[in-house]
């Protein structure tokens, strides 16, 4: 079996997407890149309106993260936060990022909205593998 779902600690899954979420959080947050961002989108506060379901649906996106995660820190052992983030980092590197770059070139979106959505992607991923590492 590629992957055996029940050495997976569900715990840790749930924990490191609400992780994940708090981070984006401060990470969005107006002072810290809340304002640059919307400022990279080239809209105000009021252009973007209600964010509530795109919130609620990012949990359930950073929720598939995690499971995806965990099976892959499940799969190859990794049993220290150390192990954990370095699979998030490697993973998140290797396919989120240059996903997201291919994005920028065809789709030419501005530079500055890419290192700020990349740097909380890898950011995130990487603090979900620690815990998903540790929490074994």
């Amino acid at each position: 079996m590629l992957v055996d779902l029940g050495s997976v600690n569900w715990w840790a899954v749930f924990v490191s997407a609400v992780v994940a979420y708090m981070i984006g959080g401060v990470w969005y947050a107006p002072p810290v890149f809340g304002n640059r961002w919307r400022a990279a989108l080239g809209k105000s506060k009021a252009q973007l309106g209600s964010q509530i379901k795109p919130m609620i649906a990012q949990f359930f996106l950073i929720l598939v993260i995690a499971t995806a995660l965990a099976a892959v820190v499940a799969r190859f052992g990794a049993v220290t936060w150390i192990e954990g983030a370095a699979i998030g980092l490697v993973l998140s590197l290797g396919f989120i990022a240059t996903s997201l770059l291919a994005d920028w070139i065809f789709c030419g979106f501005n530079m500055r909205l890419y290192w700020i959505q990349i740097g909380h992607k890898v950011f995130i991923v990487t603090a979900m593998g620690a815990i998903l590492g540790a929490w074994r």
